[in-house]
């Protein structure tokens, strides 16, 4: 199955090649994703707008793309983000280069804050700081006295072992700041780990938030992650320099979902050709294949993407 996989994607490739021309034009838009839901005032979700060539090349027209809201009340777009303001339904319209495409919007509990959670905003920073990771506290014996789940698959024991198997060693309610669980994090007392985040990081805030709200345990079981999206699905970049920025979208067994760009872990498994960042910003090096893989919490998906060498200097970018 491996080598089926391994000789479609090289024909593919040489195909690409093969139909690459000096007039390669746009044929298409779409933005990701086509789907789009807003839930309390604190969710938000990235999109990502891909122009796709007569050649299979595709390109990341976000920042060139024109975005409109047809109803401008119901949430706000900053940059590439949106954010809820008020309930109902709405479109996202999309234009570049005369192509056009669009995503469905729901906003719903707008004005609702949701309260601080354990699974869902607290044991996610544990995986994306890589700290429940088999090399780290996530090991079998854990490291340097302290552990945790392997990617957090026991969230019911992780919060024991942090808020009551030494007492406030690990985590001061009177000052938060002055939490072990913080001053290691964020590199202010020696940690094997060493620095795994900034002090003015969304992921340091959201620490904190649960301290100064008493370091509570869900009340009740909170919604199972059923699957990851990863978009765009697939990507031809061309030539060395070329990106695409990736977003991935956590889907929930009560039929929520989530944009969970910031806290998933992103992987490629060839940075010699498709090397990418924490944040999923991919840059096109060398000539090949790759999967881009998304993992968050006990779920990974991949996507395909084919780096091409550049052909001609005049194609529409």
């Amino acid at each position: 199955m491996h080598l089926i996989r391994c000789l479609l994607g090289c024909l593919t490739t040489l195909m690409l090649v093969a139909t690459a021309s000096a007039d390669g034009k746009i044929t298409g838009v779409q933005v990701y994703p086509p789907d789009i839901h807003l839930s309390t005032k604190a969710d938000l979700q990235r999109i990502i707008v891909v122009a796709t060539r007569d050649d299979g090349v595709t390109l990341d027209v976000t920042a060139a793309a024109k975005i409109e809201l047809a109803d401008s009340k119901l949430c706000r777009l900053e940059k590439n983000t949106l954010y809820p303001a008020a309930d109902g339904q709405t479109t996202l319209a999309v234009e570049y280069q005369g192509f056009q495409s669009a995503a469905k919007i729901e906003v719903k509990d707008a004005k609702a804050d949701r309260p601080i959670s354990f699974q869902l905003d607290v044991m996610p920073v544990f995986m994306r700081a890589g700290c429940n990771t088999g090399s780290c506290h996530g090991a079998a014996r854990g490291k340097d006295g302290f552990r945790l789940s392997l990617f957090g698959f026991d969230p019911q024991g992780d919060y024991f072992r942090i808020t009551r198997e030494l007492g406030t060693r690990r985590i001061n309610l009177a000052s938060p700041v002055d939490s072990l669980l913080i001053e290691k994090a964020t590199g202010n007392v020696p940690h094997t780990g060493g620095k795994r985040f900034a002090a003015d990081s969304e992921y340091n805030q959201t620490l904190l938030r649960w301290l100064d709200d008493g370091a509570p345990n869900d009340a009740k079981p909170t919604p199972a992650v059923v699957g990851v999206d990863l978009y765009p699905p697939s990507a031809v970049l061309e030539g060395e320099g070329a990106t695409q920025q990736f977003i991935a979208r956590a889907r929930y067994a009560d039929g929520t979902d989530r944009d969970i760009t910031s806290l998933a872990t992103f992987i490629s498994n060839n940075d010699t050709s498709a090397p990418i960042t924490a944040d999923g910003l991919l840059t096109a090096a060398a000539r090949g294949e790759a999967f881009v893989m998304a993992r968050f919490e006990t779920h990974t998906v991949g996507n395909q993407v084919m780096v091409l060498p550049r052909v001609s200097t005049t194609r529409p970018r």
